[in-house]
């Protein structure tokens, strides 16, 4: 008997060519992923006016030795090398102290405050116009070395530094390099620079390096609006300019702070970039100088070293002053694309009506009916929706069948490969699936218009709320719309080859989007990666539809859903949990000085090892009331409570004003004040000399000193007796060992987000 296929050779030619279509698109999104990803790396003997990453690395080295949160020996070691660097280069750096204030804060809450060491120095222009900024932290947290962040920040300013001076030539605006401190305990160096340090005063363009990882393309996630002359200066100057404008987006409604976050509201223009590949890495243990990627590095010092160079010769009011703002986004090879966001919103109705033109005119030729185009498109919010749900719970998913992953940074594994496969296989399997059970009612065509459909009217959405991120939905409705009504007038040996060159932007913007939007976290895989996947699928189903099996159809999708399990699981099973892959672990102490008694504080979904401390497992109490953390009583460590000494009191108009001085007796580097509520409302308060605008009901203070904390508190009383509770916090996972029961955590565990406090109130 002969075969279908032998009986219609076009069939099978169709079904070569639909083959080969989908794997060219396939291809030509991993190729936009790799455009994107570094590789180079200049050794330690490239020349002296270049970057190198291999020179740069030598001070990661020297920098993430131990943690060196503030307020620590080893942070003030790290400090001294840094200024010795400086000094090195022939330049005159200056230690910046002051005070710096969290700039965000809650009403009615404490404020976070500290005592602050900024490093700062300059290489003068020859006619400034400006100031360029190369900024940096170089504080880490107290469980972690801090090597990538931020020591890869920091080391790239003085590598950069370094260049700029062995080139020997002078630029015309002034460079300042700024390696701020206390950005990890609420941007503290960046606000007190700001406020205070004479060189913020604009106009000033600042590059901030950051990292949420330890690897990938170094990302300019944002930049401070309106943005045209500095993304345009990006585009051009970068050698590897990767940012996509929808990050920033998605930052306006993430709350991830960097010093940005200070540097804005100062006036100051800023691109802020970072890498975030490997988020596991993020605070972690192994945050240290072996987990550095040299390629990361590299791009990141090549770009700032561009862009000072360019930026350093421009007019940096023109770099400001421009008040439109760009869609941007990258394509290959190396290319940053831009144009003015004004434009998303039409350029989003020239693609919904070019979906409308392509609806009509299959209509006109009966191709298809307008009852079951209607039909299709709204059934086809139903893979949509069914993805964003699933999504949202997959992380939750994973952990139930591996509890350990709650200790894993950022929702990110160690290996996170297989499991991101899962989940991109997923999205393809939920739109798969609905096809295969919808191609015969409604038809191929009728539902691949509803999901262009749906694509065009996000992308019209997007352009009208969220220009930035409108690309993601424009290019491939209009690529794919304008792809089908060539296929309408062409011969239909040629129809394949117009379907996929008008998918071409899909493979370009919404494969490699879902996948590079993974590094920030398995937690958010329902927001971005499966919605993107499943529309990038639906795009192509008419492709799909000339290499669908005519028999046993159902294997598609049981093969696709299988793929996808398979992933999932192996991805678990290899996930690996020892000394070499730790994982993070909550434990904090307590200790209520004026009742001798102590508790232990887990989170409220303790590890194996936590639970040994959570005992009867109740809410805070008492000093700890409010935290959002489980208690169980502890035995009581001989640590001495803060000391608090009014220095002046006075009452004028029924307020009261106290000068007091805290100080911890233990010599902790976190002391904190608060005032009971229900004794005395903070009308004003000033620390260390700092007012504090906010609302506070006390405050936090790091790195106060031998001496401790001087504030001066203007209270309206309730009562003829005002209620003080004073604190003091050692955040250092390793004094844990120094209190009675603790029993340290096996070594595929590791401390973080641990405090010892020890609280006192008095009574004035």
């Amino acid at each position: 008997m002969t075969s279908p296929e032998k009986r219609h050779p076009t069939g099978r030619r169709a079904r070569v060519t639909g083959l080969i279509a989908l794997c060219v698109l396939v291809l030509i999104g991993i190729a936009a992923i790799r455009d994107i990803t570094p590789t180079a790396v200049s050794p330690a003997d490239a020349p002296d006016q270049t970057f190198s990453a291999a020179r740069a690395f030598t001070q990661v080295e020297r920098i993430a030795v131990a943690p060196h949160p503030v307020g620590t020996a080893e942070h003030a070691r790290v400090r001294d090398y840094l200024v010795g660097e400086l000094r090195r280069l022939g330049l005159k750096p200056e230690v910046q102290e002051a005070v710096g204030v969290a700039p965000r804060s809650e009403p009615g809450e404490p404020v976070t405050a500290g005592r602050v060491y900024n490093i700062v120095t300059v290489i003068p222009g020859t006619a400034p116009t400006g100031r360029i900024f190369v900024t940096a932290h170089y504080d880490s947290v107290p469980e972690g070395p801090g090597a990538n962040d931020d020591g890869a920040g920091t080391a790239s300013a003085i590598e950069t530094a370094r260049a700029l001076v062995a080139d020997g030539t002078r630029l015309r605006n002034d460079v300042v390099f700024l390696i701020t401190d206390a950005e990890e305990t609420g941007l503290l160096g960046s606000e007190a620079f700001v406020k205070e340090h004479p060189l913020a005063q604009g106009p000033n363009v600042v590059l901030n390096n950051e990292a949420r990882g330890s690897k990938g393309p170094v990302l300019m996630l944002r930049s401070t609006e309106p943005n045209a002359g500095l993304i345009s200066a990006f585009g051009s100057a970068a050698p590897m300019p990767v940012a996509d404008s929808v990050y920033a987006e998605l930052m306006k409604l993430l709350n991830n702070d960097t010093d940005f976050t200070a540097f804005k509201p100062g006036g100051m223009a800023v691109l802020d970039s970072a890498y975030a590949n490997a988020g596991t890495l993020y605070h972690n243990i192994l945050d240290d100088p072996a987990h550095v990627d040299l390629a990361a590095l590299q791009q990141m010092g090549d770009n700032t070293l561009a862009l000072v160079r360019s930026f350093g010769t421009a007019d940096v009011a023109q770099l400001t002053t421009r008040r439109d703002n760009l869609v941007y986004f990258n394509l290959p090879p190396g290319l940053l694309i831009r144009y003015p966001a004004w434009t998303a919103a039409g350029l989003a109705a020239l693609a919904l009506l070019a979906t409308l033109t392509l609806i009509l005119l299959t209509r006109r030729r009966d191709i298809v009916t307008l009852r079951r185009t209607l039909l299709g498109t709204a059934l086809a919010l139903i893979p949509i929706a069914a993805g964003t749900g699933i999504g949202i719970y997959f992380w939750d998913l994973l952990k139930a069948f591996r509890p350990e992953l709650n200790g894993t940074a950022t929702t990110t594994p160690y290996r996170p490969e297989l499991l991101w496969l899962a989940v991109l296989t997923l999205a393809t399997t939920l739109l798969i699936t609905w096809y295969a059970l919808l191609r015969r009612r409604i038809g191929t065509t009728e539902l691949s218009l509803g999901i262009l459909t749906w694509t065009a009217l996000i992308a019209l959405a997007l352009g009208i709320v969220s220009p930035g991120a409108a690309h993601l939905a424009t290019w491939p409705t209009l690529g794919a719309a304008l792809g089908g009504l060539a296929a309408l007038h062409c011969p239909p040996q040629w129809r394949t080859l117009a379907l996929s060159t008008g998918l071409i932007p899909a493979a370009l913007i919404l494969l490699p989007t879902a996948w590079n939007t993974l590094p920030t976290g398995l937690q958010y895989v329902g927001y971005a990666p499966i919605p993107l996947m499943i529309l990038f699928t639906g795009l192509l189903l008419p492709l799909i539809e000339t290499v669908w099996l005519r028999r046993r159809s159902p294997l598609i999708p049981l093969t696709a859903l299988t793929m996808s399990i398979t992933l999932a699981a192996v991805g678990l099973l290899t996930e690996p949990f020892d000394k070499q892959h730790p994982r993070r672990t909550s434990l904090a102490y307590g200790l209520d000085a004026d009742t001798g008694q102590a508790v232990w504080l887990t989170s409220r979904n303790p590890d194996q090892w936590a639970r040994r401390y959570t005992g009867t497992r109740n809410p805070p109490t008492g000093p700890w009331a409010g935290e959002s953390k489980l208690a169980s009583p502890a035995e009581a460590a001989p640590l001495p409570p803060p000391s608090l000494q009014v220095l002046a009191d006075t009452t004028s108009r029924n307020e009261r004003t106290l000068r007091v001085r805290i100080r911890s007796e233990r010599g902790a580097n976190t002391i904190a004040l608060r005032v009971d509520e229900t004794t005395a409302t903070v009308r004003t308060l000033t620390v260390e000399g700092r007012p504090i605008t906010a609302d506070p009901a006390g405050f936090t203070f790091h790195a106060p000193g031998p001496a401790g904390v001087e504030a001066t508190l203007t209270v309206a009383a309730t009562n003829d007796t005002i209620r003080l509770r004073a604190t003091d916090i050692s955040p250092n996972p390793t004094e844990m060992s120094t209190l009675p029961g603790f029993v340290p955590p096996p070594d595929w565990l590791f401390l973080g987000d641990t405090k010892i406090s020890v609280t006192k109130a008095y009574p004035l």
